[in-house]
């Protein structure tokens, strides 16, 4: 009996770079407790199962499935990534639906806080931080909601979808028009940034791309609210690749117990 043995095509860099979001994002998720430990074991097995084989081995391909195994997991990580992705929520704000609200005029010139400053440097630390310290700080008297996206989504390479991931964590539009009516504003102070064990361990196993490192960073947000003011604990898990120059790979948040 005659077998064909087709060589399997390398993935595509969208799907390479999907598998590697899902696998930092079940890391994260079963650190901090987000999702139980036998659903994150079973997402690592599917994703070994579906592992692209190295150059020169050959394996029993249908053409069908070399076309369907590549979809499936676009598909699928896209999903899972914004089901997962935990959504940061400002207090006092009820999600919404965007509308004309918060939007800027045509014409009118962008406002840059300080603190959204991307730090160009080789420290993923450093950039982590600077990330972490763009997403919880906002003065809705000063800058409209565009701004403060714009200036999130240039921490990340416009090349990729991580400009989505990285404006993710920002509020809702229905949220910001709450933050407006309150002229609400937000700082954060000191913020640190710590390697967790299975982040390293993710690093050690080589499961991540070249020069990818991750962070849970905390910090002491104060928040504003006409004449109320109140401080949150914020956690983040960063990831950031610098290769050697630190651009923002994927990231989830959540506001401390």
């Amino acid at each position: 009996m005659t077998h064909n043995f087709h060589e399997v095509p390398r993935h595509h860099w969208l799907v390479r770079y999907y598998r590697a979001q899902l696998r930092f994002t079940l890391h994260v998720l079963g650190a901090l407790w987000l999702v139980p430990r036998p659903v994150a074991a079973a997402g690592f097995a599917w994703l070994r199962r579906t592992e692209a084989p190295k150059r020169g081995t050959t394996v029993k391909s249908s053409s069908r499935s070399k076309i369907l195994v590549p979809v499936l997991i676009v598909a699928g990580v896209v999903a899972l990534i914004f089901m997962l992705i935990a959504r940061w929520h400002s207090p006092d704000a009820k999600s919404g639906t965007p509308n004309s609200h918060g939007t800027t005029i045509p014409g009118e010139p962008a406002v840059q806080l300080e603190a959204w400053r991307r730090p160009t440097t080789t420290d993923p630390q450093e950039f982590a931080i600077a990330y972490a310290r763009a997403i919880w700080t906002y003065d809705t008297r000063q800058h409209s909601y565009v701004d403060w996206q714009n200036a999130v989504s240039v921490y990340a390479d416009p090349s990729s979808a991580a400009p989505q991931v990285a404006k993710s964590l920002l509020p809702q539009w229905a949220d910001w028009d709450q933050l407006q009516l309150h002229k609400a504003r937000a700082t954060v102070g000191t913020v640190t940034a710590e390697i967790t064990p299975e982040l390293e361990a993710m690093v050690n196993r080589s499961q991540a791309p070249k020069g990818w490192h991750a962070y849970v960073v905390h910090g002491k947000q104060t928040v504003v609210m006409d004449t109320d003011t109140r401080f949150l604990e914020r956690q983040a898990a960063v990831a950031v690749v610098c290769t050697p120059t630190c651009k923002f790979w994927s990231a989830t948040a959540q506001v401390s117990p």
